[in-house]
């Protein structure tokens, strides 16, 4: 975060407790010292509270994209170009956001590296772009662990997985080397971070699509069982409807031409239809 409001509270609140401690316990003035409980109550508070400071701040004055990062979603996420104005715009802001007050937690590596955490915040506010109302879901799953490598969790031991959604502790973990597979290479690859972003939109609405499973595969060239293995989880736990998302996104046309009332019905629920967008901006 370019800049975190906590620490510029904090760092005050900090030389003034070891002004107080100096002056007090160092050079004996002792009548000073009852200074320390307000500072130390306010460096505890400033603590515990600073992912709500730091949040409100950023919300309050959204950090523009670097140039750099702006390209690298132009370039790989179609579903950007789709975008008005105003909806690129509240889409830009949402993803700084996100970057600058979520909580991204290595696994197998000292540091995420900024793209991924691009990727993740970006297909997680491509579904708000055309539905601002849930914004406030992905708030609220702002606690992502990326692994390098696929991985078992407490939820699954026995499956070495690509990609979870775990609900009770509103936490998205990931297998980095897939889901950038697919942003860079959406035609081949299943978008596993869109994927899991559309699971949190389903929590609390589960839409009926009308979903034939066995045209997916005719829409995305991937067959279900193929995904099935990639995702790494047995196919009772996994979301088809979320699957399916990722193939609207991907794959208007196709999808359309396969299932045109379940593509009429996501378009609904999705605020948007990709394929009367694209010949309008043609």
């Amino acid at each position: 975060m370019a800049m975190i409001l906590s620490k510029w509270i904090l760092a005050p609140l900090l030389l003034l407790t070891g002004l107080v401690l100096l002056v007090s316990y160092g050079w004996g003035y002792r009548e000073y010292s009852f200074w320390l409980i307000p500072l130390v109550i306010g460096v505890a508070a400033v603590y515990v509270l600073h992912p709500e400071i730091d949040r409100w701040y950023v919300k309050k004055h959204p950090l523009k994209l670097p140039k750099g990062m702006l390209r690298f979603i132009k370039d790989h996420l179609p579903t950007y170009r789709l975008m008005d104005d105003q909806q690129r715009t509240a889409f830009e802001n949402a993803v700084s956001i996100y970057l600058n007050t979520a909580t991204f937690m290595p696994q197998g590596f000292e540091r995420i590296p900024e793209d991924l955490k691009v990727v993740v915040a970006a297909n997680a506010h491509i579904l708000t772009a055309f539905q601002p109302d849930w914004h406030q879901k992905f708030v609220d799953f702002s606690n992502i662990v990326i692994y390098r490598h696929p991985f078992p969790t407490p939820q699954h031991p026995k499956h070495l997985h690509v990609s979870e959604l775990y609900v009770q502790d509103k936490v998205m973990l990931f297998c980095a080397d897939h889901f950038m597979k697919a942003f860079r290479s959406p035609q081949q690859y299943f978008n596993t971070a869109m994927y899991e972003c559309a699971k949190i939109v389903f929590i609390n609405d589960a839409p009926e699509f009308n979903l034939d499973l066995e045209l997916l595969p005719d829409i995305s060239g991937f067959k279900n069982e193929v995904v099935v293995e990639y995702i790494g989880l047995p196919e009772p736990f996994v979301h088809w409807e979320a699957v399916a998302t990722t193939y609207f996104f991907t794959f208007p046309v196709r999808f359309k031409m396969h299932l045109e009332e379940s593509y009429e019905r996501m378009s609904d629920f999705f605020g948007i239809d990709p394929i009367v967008r694209i010949n309008e901006q043609s």
